[in-house]
């Protein structure tokens, strides 16, 4: 064929080459002329590559630096400001700042001449101040029953540090192994039984130090959830109305709950948990243990979707029965499955109708008796 008669030599390369194209049965001419064109060029390009790779200018050190400086997207600041964008125009905007963060919480008037009170709006932290499910038909709802609301969006929760590993190294496990260093080994268990028992020493570990800092952080929200609250509350303040309500809804009933027990013994304030679940992490305040350490009045209202939340309920009862508590009331709510349109209104309503029988039981318990002046008692003997 036509490549057997080609010559590998440098003086008869570009004869043959030009033999070879010039041959009419040949059909390829043009890509092997771009092949052995391309060729030298392509090689020039890799080298002038290597060459700039090795080599780096001040311009890209410069973008290196804008790039590690660059600010991460924050999803979560940003769903908070499209929720802002899309409010109408009876809610008012408020944006709580602390600690160089703002947090967003949505203020609703009541739309009568004189309010009954003011209700603060714990929102679980994974949700929104505008939640549809439960969050938003309460906020807009309770308005036309003299209520003012305002939904307080609680800050994303800190994120379990990852605990460092405490196996042994890969050099301590081939000591461990090996058959021939036996007294080394008994010298290192001996070592590492010892720092074990000491107590000095497993202060100083890593996974001491791990669980402190994670313990600061967890304090640390916490303080900002009350401080976000304080500052909430005095915005509800200003606000016609005398009642003040602490509403937390789902894990918003854990920090309403732990701000609620600040100050219980503030007048006109009271505590209601509907749907209340336990919050996650590390120092989580405990829902039980502050149920066990109130004796103010608390309202507890849950809904009986699952077995779970019926046994959690019971418990929660039982905890507020052992500490004595005669303020807390525990109710059900009733639920229409069957009409999911009408169910916000349904539960707006039943809210509604419980604080209206919750408080005028409480004011009436906690108003003095007067003594009733008539005649005095006179023991009746039978027959009189």
């Amino acid at each position: 064929m036509y490549f057997a008669r080609f010559e590998t030599q440098p003086a008869f390369a570009l004869a043959n080459i030009t033999r070879l194209f010039n041959n009419r049965r040949m059909k390829l001419k043009p890509l092997f002329l771009t092949l052995f064109l391309s060729w030298p060029m392509l090689l020039t390009a890799a080298e002038n590559d290597n060459i700039t790779d090795t080599s780096a200018t001040p311009s890209d050190a410069a973008d290196a630096t804008d790039s590690v400086n660059r600010a991460l997207p924050d999803p979560a600041r940003q769903r908070q400001i499209d929720l802002a964008k899309a409010q109408p125009a009876d809610t008012e905007v408020i944006w709580l700042e602390l600690n160089q963060t703002k947090q967003l919480a949505l203020l609703q008037r009541a739309t009568t001449s004189s309010p009954t009170g003011s209700i603060l709006i714990f929102t679980p932290p994974a949700s929104s101040a505008d939640w549809p499910d439960l969050i938003h038909p309460l906020r807009t709802q309770l308005t036309e029953y003299g209520w003012n609301t305002l939904s307080l969006s609680l800050p994303t929760p800190p994120e379990i540090a990852i605990p460092q590993r405490t196996l042994p190294s890969l050099q301590n496990r081939q000591q461990l192994q090996s058959a021939t260093s036996g007294a080394e080994t008994a010298v290192d268990v001996s070592t590492n039984t010892a720092t074990t028992l000491n107590p000095e020493a497993s202060k100083n570990s890593p996974n001491n130090s791990a669980t402190s800092s994670a313990a600061q952080t967890n304090t640390a929200y916490q303080n900002n959830i009350i401080a976000l609250a304080d500052l909430a509350a005095a915005r509800l303040a200003a606000t016609e109305g005398e009642i003040k309500i602490m509403l937390g809804i789902g894990e918003g009933a854990v920090w309403a709950m732990h701000y609620f027990a600040q100050n219980e013994t503030q007048e006109h304030r009271y505590l209601v948990l509907l749907d209340p679940v336990q919050a996650e992490g590390i120092e989580t305040p405990d829902l039980l243990a502050m149920i066990s350490q109130s004796q103010a009045p608390i309202l507890d209202l849950w809904f009986n979707r699952s077995r779970y939340q019926q046994q959690q309920a019971t418990l929660r009862k039982h905890t507020a029965q052992r500490s004595g508590n005669s303020g807390y009331r525990q109710i059900r709510l009733n639920q229409r499955r069957n009409a999911v349109k009408k169910q916000p209104l349904w539960l707006t309503r039943q809210l509604r109708g419980i604080l209206k029988t919750h408080l005028n039981s409480i004011t009436t318990s906690t108003l003095p008796q007067r003594e009733s002046i008539g005649e005095p008692t006179v023991e009746l003997t039978p027959g009189s």
